[in-house]
């Protein structure tokens, strides 16, 4: 009897190390540090400069949509600036994947992120768009964030940006 109860002490507490699904008290079911991880990890991870002047949707986007909350979960990391003052300094210090800006200013930051030394890719953000908009943005730019929406979508909205970058790199390493 004692060998099994320290057998049994010692299983779970490598359980409680490995981070495992542990069973407590009879039949109840518990799963260690569960609460704690992303609902769904980036594919590839992003560094995404963010261009959300005050007047813009983008903001409402970011708070109340949750989608700067639900990029950061999922393993992206986002910097955030609100003048063209600033979007102009950051795209110049480079290191970002991805731009996103609304879909009014997204013509303009296009421009911008095309001189900066990364070339990232610009992403128009809508936020609660209407069919209308939500079809113009969609003939304009390869990949639109639409907000709110299903987490998996904006988020696989990122992860195809990022490997359309990466199917664009390769093929100009190839020429």
């Amino acid at each position: 009897m004692t060998r099994r109860l320290v057998v049994g002490v010692a299983f779970l507490g490598l359980a409680l190390v490995a981070g495992g699904d542990v069973l407590a008290c009879g039949d109840k079911l518990l799963i260690v540090g569960r609460g704690l991880r992303p609902k769904r990890k980036a594919v590839s991870r992003a560094s995404i400069l963010v261009f959300a002047p005050p007047g813009g949707s983008l903001p409402a986007a970011l708070g109340e949509g949750g989608l700067q909350q639900n990029l950061e979960r999922a393993g992206h990391r986002l910097s955030r600036v609100a003048t063209e003052e600033d979007l102009r300094k950051a795209l110049l210090a480079g290191g970002y994947d991805l731009v996103l800006a609304d879909f009014a200013t997204a013509p303009r930051v296009d421009a911008a992120a095309g001189r900066a030394p990364a070339h990232p890719s610009v992403l128009p953000t809508l936020y609660k768009p209407s069919p209308a908009e939500l079809k113009a943005a969609e003939s304009e730019f390869q990949c639109v964030i639409k907000s709110p929406g299903k987490e998996k979508d904006y988020l696989a909205v990122v992860d195809e940006a990022m490997a359309a970058r990466a199917r664009q790199a390769k093929a100009t390493k190839a020429q």
